[in-house]
């Protein structure tokens, strides 16, 4: 597959988590670079982000963002496969959506990837494959979902029959097949013009507001890899050892 198809598509990345529940065993340490592995997560995530095709990463940046703006620039020095890398910086917490409304400036393409900076889909997930499937669905954003996991700490996502989200961040229910959300999205720039003011979660007030509109799921195999508490910190480096 031709692999400028994306070059032109800019992936916001979130970077600005204060990573509470982390602190305990990794304190001082803004969790996307955090090593899993040979590297810090985000440099993983960044190499699966550039090996794809995209050409431009917009990294949403707050809480202790000098360690991630440090990292990036070292990094970029021996990293010339990656693409451009530019920082939208925020100066208080702005919650999920707040970030990524900030980082509108910064931002090229009329759509766009998201993706969380502290979770990743094990086996990658294939950009060009949602991409083709969001432009197909002519819709405002497309929402990767992964298989749910035995823990029960995550929101449901419901789908309808024909692809459309019909519940987001509900209770799981046993009697209904229902998926996680991934932290990856595609969403089209005139999403912005729906968006609140101020600080807000893009999961809990921005997504929920779609539901049966323009929003679409996109199902995925692999498991999602998450590095939002200890255990599963740990889990990630004994999986990537």
């Amino acid at each position: 597959m031709n692999q400028n198809f994306l070059k032109n598509i800019d992936a916001v990345v979130l970077c600005g988590g204060l990573g509470t529940r982390l602190q305990g065993i990794l304190p001082g340490r803004q969790k996307v670079v955090m090593k899993v592995g040979s590297q810090p997560f985000l440099g993983t995530l960044l190499d699966r982000i550039f090996s794809q095709g995209v050409g431009r990463a917009v990294l949403c940046v707050g809480h202790l963002k000098e360690q991630v703006i440090d990292y990036i620039l070292h990094k970029k020095i021996k990293h010339s496969e990656w693409g451009e890398i530019v920082f939208s910086e925020e100066e208080k917490p702005l919650g999920t959506g707040g970030a990524i409304k900030n980082a509108e400036s910064k931002i090229t393409s009329d759509h766009f990837f998201v993706m969380n900076g502290d979770s990743w889909i094990e086996g990658g997930i294939d950009l060009h494959k949602l991409h083709d499937f969001h432009k197909k669905k002519n819709t405002l954003a497309t929402v990767v979902l992964a298989r749910p996991r035995k823990e029960k700490d995550y929101g449901a996502v419901f789908l309808k029959e024909d692809g459309k989200i019909g519940g987001f961040n509900e209770k799981a229910n046993e009697n209904r097949t229902h998926f996680m959300n991934a932290g990856v999205y595609l969403m089209e720039k005139k999403s912005f013009e729906l968006m609140p003011e101020g600080p807000f979660s893009l999961e809990n007030d921005f997504f929920p507001k779609l539901v049966g509109g323009a929003m679409y799921g996109f199902p995925v195999e692999g498991e999602l890899i998450d590095i939002g508490t200890p255990e599963r910190y740990r889990l990630a480096n004994k999986k990537y050892a």
